[in-house]
């Protein structure tokens, strides 16, 4: 069964979502994937092409030679962003598929599950089809509103179904990193260690107060 037929069957009630068993969702997630994988590689090389474009076109003078390499240019941006696109659906599809089997697995009480994901209702399966469909809705928000919807909202084990706790600890790494905390040797040794670095604390943490012994009685 393909990732198609699973989201058709998701979105169209064909059956319910508990109907699916978590090795199931697995194997469908490792076929979307691999096609995100695949589309990666793809921009990856495509973001090439552009800067080489580019620079060609920056070193010559020629005006015909110059129009040339901007039809390529302007191609290759018409590539990429339909594969961002494509890229954004798939990985909010990854997410979708990874969120429900992390319900089915993690919590104790399957009727507790049972009943979650049999009250989504068709106005909450339409709402999340028409997020997955919007390119211009992020992973970000959609993770939100599907969590929402899934009742698992700001719980860390499902991030780390997702990504992979070690894949948390990067993440915060990067954010770091954006807010200008930490090099890039730093940050890359934090996140291969997995570990804070020693003497420092981590973000809302305070400094640990400095203890006087107490003296010694004459």
């Amino acid at each position: 069964m393909s990732a198609a037929e699973i989201f058709d069957w998701l979105f169209k009630r064909r059956r319910r979502l508990t109907d699916f068993k978590p090795e199931e969702l697995r194997r469908e997630e490792k076929r979307l994937e691999i096609r995100e994988n695949q589309l990666v590689s793809q921009q990856e090389k495509l973001d090439r092409e552009k800067e080489d474009i580019f620079q060609q076109g920056a070193k010559t003078k020629s005006i015909v030679r110059r129009r040339l390499y901007a039809r390529r240019f302007n191609d290759l941006m018409s590539r990429i962003r339909l594969m961002d696109r494509e890229l954004n659906r798939v990985s909010k599809e990854v997410m979708t598929l990874s969120r429900i089997r992390a319900l089915i697995e993690r919590t104790k009480n399957p009727k507790s599950v049972t009943g979650i994901l049999n009250n989504m209702t068709e106005a909450h399966m339409d709402q999340l089809q028409a997020l997955l469909e919007d390119d211009k809705i992020g992973e970000e928000f959609y993770l939100q509103k599907l969590d929402g919807l899934l009742g698992v909202a700001a719980d860390p084990a499902y991030d780390a179904a997702d990504v992979g706790s070690e894949g948390l600890e990067v993440l915060k790494t990067w954010e770091a990193m954006d807010e200008g905390e930490m090099e890039f040797d730093e940050g890359l040794k934090q996140a291969e260690t997995g570990q804070k670095q020693a003497g420092r604390p981590e973000r809302g943490e305070k400094e640990p107060e400095e203890r006087e012994e107490p003296e010694a009685d004459g």
